[in-house]
């Protein structure tokens, strides 16, 4: 059966988007797993850096006057005839996606700036949830039935979400749908103070969706019966000095620990039972900690590829800079791959 992990944080600038990326890459060169990432953030990065190659080419054909659209079904495109109520449930057989990677098992469902439209609808349904309507209770639903037979339908071992950084419906729906879920942060005060805010939504989040389950399946249809699980936050976008983070760094990283501890996890356990936290998190919620990709960043970027598939051509670095890079690219494909034996487990 596919699982679905969803990478969640409402706050933003926390290198969600190039974890997912790298994540997906681990998951299916490390464990030889058949993967898809789903982009469900309307400003579409993951897209954007699965498919740069494509891209770049099809903007080139626009300079010169060309036609131009992107290959592929868009999350929009797939779920807008369910969302106007023109069909029952999502055609998830004529959804195609992308193949990013050649040599791997590594698909995208690319992501649409229209998606954002979806707000509206799914907000209602989620207002009409315990109504009678039928319209919108198979629109509440449309998400998560969409990915569990999109899945089936592809033998997927593993469907990774990215959504925005927001508490609005869209990214309720994409969350809800989720078996697992972490939770990349960086560690400052923003980040801090929205670890609070962070537990009140999720709480919110779980506690109403149980309420509609029994109704659901009454009516046969396809609703998530689990409360996602919380596999732990990654710990991301910090600069180190002989291989530790730096003072500044780790002081709120502790900060962060020791708020997640106190609030997130007995929020889970609250409104989903101990089943609702890995049991790794109960005595430590940092699961993975990746610190700032630096000069390696632009270089992934440009290239299309993860950080520890760089080569000497790619970058164009020689001698001792080379050496230090490519340490570095080894101990980032180390912790992605643990991340990944994580994420499996």
């Amino acid at each position: 059966m596919t699982k679905i992990i969803t990478l969640y944080n409402h706050k933003g600038g926390v290198s969600k988007t190039t974890t997912t990326y790298h994540l997906a890459y681990a998951l299916a060169e490390g464990h030889n797993l058949k993967v898809l990432v789903v982009d469900a953030d309307p400003q579409c990065n993951l897209t954007e850096l699965c498919l740069s190659k494509t891209i770049d080419l099809l903007d080139l054909q626009e300079e010169a006057g060309t036609a131009t659209v992107l290959p592929g079904t868009s999350v929009k495109e797939a779920l807008w005839p369910r969302l106007e109520g023109e069909r029952a449930n999502v055609d998830v057989g004529s959804i195609e996606l992308i193949k990013f990677d050649e040599n791997l098992q590594l698909y995208v469902f690319r992501g649409d700036i229209g998606l954002s439209e979806a707000e509206d609808r799914l907000s209602y349904a989620y207002s009409q949830r315990l109504t009678s309507d039928m319209h919108q209770k198979r629109t509440y639903v449309a998400v998560h039935d969409m990915l569990r037979r999109l899945g089936a339908l592809h033998s997927f071992d593993i469907i990774l979400v990215d959504v925005g950084p927001s508490a609005a419906a869209l990214t309720r729906s994409f969350f809800l749908s989720c078996d697992r879920f972490l939770v990349p942060v960086a560690p400052d005060r923003f980040n801090y103070q929205a670890m609070g805010s962070l537990s009140q939504i999720l709480k919110k989040w779980v506690q109403e969706h149980l309420q509609v389950i029994p109704d659901f399946q009454k009516l046969a249809l396809n609703v998530p019966t689990q409360s996602p699980i919380f596999q732990g936050l990654v710990m991301q976008r910090f600069q180190r000095h002989n291989g530790a983070p730096k003072a500044g760094f780790q002081l709120w990283i502790n900060k962060i620990r020791t708020r997640a501890a106190q609030e997130l996890v007995p929020s889970l356990i609250e409104v989903s039972g101990s089943d609702g936290v890995a049991k790794h998190c109960l005595t430590e919620p940092i699961c993975a900690e990746i610190h700032d990709f630096a000069s390696l960043a632009p270089m992934m970027l440009s290239n299309s590829k993860p950080v520890w598939q760089l080569t000497k051509e790619d970058t164009l670095w020689q001698g001792q800079v080379w050496d230090q890079r490519s340490a570095a690219m080894q101990e980032f494909k180390k912790r992605f791959f643990d991340l990944a034996e994580l994420a499996v487990g």
